[in-house]
């Protein structure tokens, strides 16, 4: 007699993610201050981003500890909604790495804009639906972590409540 046909157990296989590689180099969304603040450019666009602080995350797949972050910044960006602009760096370049002087992944970079005492810059990445970002302007680094930190922490210490 033959065995009954076992099914195989499902594979707990994670979606495919947007290629990033590079991402802190280049953007495909520009969205320049004054846009920004008068409602132009893309609907998901960000009102009144040159405002609101931004959550840089700097990462790579192939740290370990690096691994959880960009979900804990995407159920974080989805709490804080409007209040604080995310972004995802992975794999970054090592003049990115150089510029804000990153030693350790990962690493979280709090910014404010600053017109009188900021860098001018952009800062580019992926927002927390994976779509390219460039925000320009002067921006000014309020804060800086390194390591996989909980949840908690990223919020009271990176969030938009923090100083």
């Amino acid at each position: 007699m033959p065995e009954p046909a076992v099914p195989e157990p499902e594979s707990p296989v994670r979606p495919p993610r947007v290629p990033s590689r590079g991402s802190a180099g280049r953007a495909d969304v520009v969205l320049p201050a004054q846009q920004r603040a008068h409602g132009e450019g893309p609907p998901d666009a960000p009102r009144n981003a040159e405002r609101v602080p931004v959550l840089v995350l700097v990462s790579a797949d192939w740290a370990a500890p690096s691994r959880p972050a960009p979900t804990l910044l995407t159920e974080l960006s989805r709490r804080w909604g409007t209040s604080m602009q995310c972004l995802l760096v992975e794999d970054p370049e090592d003049a990115f790495l150089d510029r804000w002087a990153i030693e350790h992944l990962p690493t979280w970079l709090r910014f404010v804009t600053d017109d009188e005492d900021g860098e001018q810059s952009e800062l580019h990445g992926l927002t927390p639906g994976g779509e390219d970002l460039v925000l320009d302007g002067a921006w000014r680094l309020t804060h800086r972590r390194s390591g996989a930190l909980p949840k908690h922490v990223v919020d009271a210490e990176l969030g938009p409540e923090a100083g």
